[in-house]
């Protein structure tokens, strides 16, 4: 069965790696190999492993299968581009919790609206009269776009996320009188409902405490009152998987409830109807698993457990026995029949890697250990096991997380969440009453804390991995199973020696004189990374956002670890505009930076800043960098001049070519550049996002550039690039892409017929997925 519920999972994996889906012809002449494949049992069995490998076919041809038709389905669902930007009257429930940190988001379930509108959408509705509540029925008037989010390298793949969500469009709601709510709650989302419900007895038990989040989160997996703060420390520390309810919490609830069960037939009562302490066992056990799991929101991880836990009770039930190997193979198989797109959630890897890592670290084992020992193998165990997956999925390792987990485990497996889910029932029935059973969770919460907010701020909490090369992850891979498996002491030692490739891996970089360009998708805003052979300067930080987070946080700084950057150079802000600066102090906060130059508007940069003035130059492995623009002060300025006019204006010259970025600079500027003589460059940010106040006639002949690249958002409100700008460009010769079209861009210079030119990779074109915008 292990070998079918691999080749089922791998069939899933090909069609979710694909850039885009096949024709339905395509579906048919795989169904039409899968009938060839079940139709050649007889000369399958004429060769050893012949019936292994038809039966390996089979169910890979069938996971394919399943995944391509689901995907096709979805698909099918997304919003079509001539709906986008348009005035939509929609009808429906809402589906979700709402996130009410900022403005209300929600999903959003549509019963009536124009045709080819999603049946589920994610909506924002700012300023919004009253939250809508879980299971309301609403009449509204929405704006909608396709799934849209960053596309960078070692980014977090948000499209991908929507499209497991089943979300076919994002939007907001418009004002408008037509705007209502048509019923109350409705008895198909019951159980949103309640989950909403017993968060509000939380939260009144509680109060405004700032362990609140935590608490619900445990209970019914509700985290949106989590700080992003209390995320990081979570992340730092690699405890995240505490805040899901994941297989240890339901498993705990389970055989507490099944421990319960099995006591209370030896009532006479429950005697008398033939009951044995199995069946009180099977039906308590099993029932608190679905009770929990369903009051949890079913994630992947709640998924697995809650399938696996009912193949227990099942077995026990029927008195039968069933290896642990093939209860985990059956479960991967349910779940994917249930959720074709599971494996696109990072949660259903970590899970079931989990559990083979803790079988592989357990079995064999003839030497009886005591509890706190094999407690302290299975930490260790999962710790390592994890490594690639966790370098694949994030980048990084929390080298503080056996430690903060050796106390925070045991500390939420054994106190903290039965204390929670005991004072949440109390809730549930009085106030006063959970209040009072709370406190003892959230004096431990309050006790522990300061301890894993001292290990996150640790230098060495998290060890952030560049991207490997194949051969060097291929090496971790072969060398933590053998770390996994029970072996001899040299095997295991042969296995360390195989994982330190990763440990001393150091990413390609450009050869001395010349030098690579990366501009950064952060939506409406701009984030320009420069490498040399050993330096890196940062040129502005992209915007922030109401909820608190920055592009710098979501899209520069992921970059800047894939990339194996460890340290800016120099961290250069052009101007004081929120998306050229937004993510200034998350830069500053999270990597060393040796100098700060910033234009004369920027008000949050460190003491030691520096302006930039014309004719300031240095230069790195025999790349010239120099300032352009602004003048030196020369007394009272205009608002432009101290905004967008008074940008850094920067020109880096290397061996093979060149590079201007311009800032949001705008005619006035670009005048003042062209009288003190500007040279061409092969590769150029347009000024001010191409916005119709930039990109002079005389500007763009002076510059004459090879590439002109727009920084821009995806359907923006200001309509930027505009078209006359572009079409500007492109008549100089110049060859045009936009971020929000192509995702990052990143530019190096290879010899082409003679000639060096400027070679470009579009990150929405070389990691294309089929669900891609």
């Amino acid at each position: 069965m292990g070998a079918i519920a691999l080749a089922f999972l791998a069939g899933h994996c090909v069609v979710h790696s694909l850039a885009r889906l096949p024709s339905p012809a395509g579906l048919a002449m795989l169904a039409l190999a899968l009938l060839m494949t079940l139709a050649s049992g007889r000369l399958a069995a004429r060769w050893p492993g012949g019936s292994a490998f038809r039966t390996a076919v089979a169910g890979a041809l069938l996971g394919v299968s399943w995944a391509w038709s689901h995907a096709a389905l979805r698909l099918a669902d997304d919003l079509p581009p001539a709906l986008e930007g348009r005035d939509l009257a929609v009808r429906g429930f809402i589906a979700s919790l709402p996130d009410s940190s900022v403005d209300p988001q929600f999903v959003f379930e549509v019963i009536d609206a124009a045709d080819d509108v999603p049946a589920r959408l994610r909506l924002t509705w700012f300023r919004a009269p009253a939250t809508p509540q879980p299971g309301e029925e609403w009449q509204l008037t929405v704006r909608l776009k396709r799934r849209n989010g960053f596309a960078n390298p070692g980014g977090f793949d948000y499209e991908g996320y929507l499209f497991r969500e089943g979300l076919g469009a994002t939007g907001y709601v418009r004002e408008a009188e037509s705007n209502r709510r048509i019923e109350g709650p409705a008895e198909g989302y019951v159980i949103a409902r309640v989950r909403a419900w017993i968060g509000t007895r939380i939260a009144d038990a509680v109060g405004g405490h700032e362990m609140l989040g935590v608490l619900q989160g445990l209970a019914i997996g509700d985290t949106r009152a989590m700080t992003v703060e209390q995320w990081r420390v979570f992340a730092a520390t690699g405890t995240t998987h505490l805040m899901a309810i994941s297989g240890l919490h339901i498993g705990m609830v389970a055989m507490l409830a099944a421990w319960c069960g099995g006591n209370i037939v030896r009532w006479r009562r429950a005697q008398s109807l033939g009951l044995t302490a199995m069946h009180g066992q099977v039906l308590a056990g099993l029932s608190a698993a679905v009770i929990y799991s369903v009051l949890a929101g079913l994630s992947v991880p709640t998924q697995r457990t809650l399938v696996m836990l009912c193949i227990y009770f099942g077995l026990r039930w029927g008195r039968r026995t069933l290896a642990i190997g093939r209860s985990l193979s059956l479960a991967l198989i349910v779940i994917l029949l249930l959720d074709p797109f599971a494996p696109l959630a990072v949660g259903a890897w970590l899970s079931f890697v989990a559990v083979l890592v803790i079988l592989m670290a357990t079995s064999g084992r003839v030497v009886r250990e005591s509890a706190i020992v094999s407690f302290g193998r299975v930490q260790l165990a999962v710790t390592i096991g994890l490594i690639p997956v966790l370098l694949v999925a994030f980048g990084n390792l929390s080298l503080v997380a056996p430690l903060a987990n050796a106390v925070a485990a045991p500390a939420f497996t054994l106190l903290i969440v039965p204390g929670v889910l005991l004072g949440t029932l109390a809730a549930t029935i009085h106030s006063a009453a959970g209040a009072l059973l709370l406190e003892f969770p959230t004096m431990l919460l309050e006790a522990g804390w300061p301890l894993l907010e001292w290990l996150a701020r640790h230098p060495l909490a998290v060890w952030h991995a560049p991207q490997p090369s194949l051969p060097v992850f291929i090496a971790l891979l072969a060398g933590v199973s053998l770390l996994m498996l029970p072996a001899i002491w040299p095997l295991r030692v042969a296995g360390a020696v195989l994982c330190l490739p990763m440990m001393f891996y150091r990413a390609p970089t450009p050869a001395p004189g010349t030098f690579e360009l990366t501009v950064l998708d952060v939506g409406q805003g701009l984030a320009v990374v420069v490498r040399t052979h050993s330096h890196a300067l940062l040129y502005d930080t992209g915007p922030a956002f109401q909820s608190g987070r920055s592009a710098a946080e979501l899209a520069v700084l992921p970059f800047l670890r894939h990339a194996d950057v460890r340290r800016l150079d120099m961290l250069m802000v052009s101007h004081g505009d929120q998306d050229h600066s937004g993510g200034l102090l998350d830069v500053l906060a999270a990597l060393p930076v040796r100098a700060v130059f910033v234009g004369a508007s920027v008000r949050q940069a460190p003491p030691g800043k520096v302006e930039c003035r014309r004719g300031q130059q240095w230069q790195w492995d025999d790349v010239t960098f120099m300032v352009l623009h602004p003048e030196p002060d020369s007394g009272a300025q205009t608002e432009s001049r101290r905004r967008n006019d008074g940008s850094c204006v920067l020109s880096i010259r290397g061996r093979d070519g060149s590079a201007l970025l311009t800032g949001d600079i705008e005619a006035d500027a670009e005048r003042e550049l062209l009288e003190r003589g500007l040279s061409t460059a092969s590769v150029a940010v347009a000024p001010h996002h191409g916005s119709d106040t930039s990109s002079s006639s005389l500007f763009v002949a002076a510059v004459r550039p090879d590439v002109t690249i727009f920084s821009t958002g995806y359907r923006n409100r200001w309509n930027f690039p505009r078209p006359a700008v572009v079409e500007r460009w492109r008549a100089a010769g110049a060859r045009t892409y936009e971020t929000s079209a192509s995702g990052a861009l990143h530019v190096r210079f290879v010899p082409h017929e003679g000639r060096v030119v400027a070679q470009l990779f579009e990150q929405r074109h070389t990691r294309r997925r089929y669900w891609t915008r």
